[in-house]
């Protein structure tokens, strides 16, 4: 017996997702090409740093290397905990990355003027749907761990 092509005339090389809407039935992929999700948000979440057990550090810089697909807007923001271990974080930042001629050249943004003290410090950036494409390649947070010594 021949192999299937799952009902197309031939291979297409892609996942194909039946799906029963009101208006019939239709088979569905993913456009793996387009990184602007009309329909869907997106985020980024970075591994927890622990920097240094029991000592807080501080995040003075965040910079963002991604390619440049089109303008988009996405929102940062930076979590940790406390001395008493309740999660605490930074209000979201706006960032606009790429340009409007879309270049498909790595850009990179140094995000300043954010200071934020916590341990198990964490990364998140979050795309909302319709905002524009987005492909990170890079991310790295500068700062400093406080020097005390342990008590």
């Amino acid at each position: 017996m021949p192999p299937s092509n799952g009902g197309t005339a031939q291979r297409l090389k892609l996942a194909l997702y039946p799906q029963s809407t009101a208006s019939g039935n239709a088979l569905y992929k993913f456009d793996v090409t387009n990184f602007a999700d009309m329909n869907n948000g997106g985020f980024y979440n970075w591994k927890v740093e622990d920097v240094i057990a029991g000592r807080t550090p501080t995040i003075n810089r965040v910079i963002v290397s991604c390619r440049d697909l089109g303008t988009t807007q996405v929102q940062l923001t930076l979590s940790g905990t406390n001395d008493s271990q309740k999660v605490v974080s930074t209000p979201p930042i706006l960032l606009i990355l790429g340009t409007v001629a879309a270049t498909q050249k790595i850009i990179t943004y140094s995000v300043i003027g954010l200071s934020f003290s916590a341990q198990n410090l964490q990364l998140n950036l979050t795309r909302l749907a319709g905002a524009g494409p987005v492909s990170i390649t890079k991310i790295r947070m500068e700062g400093r761990v406080e020097t005390t010594p342990y008590g």
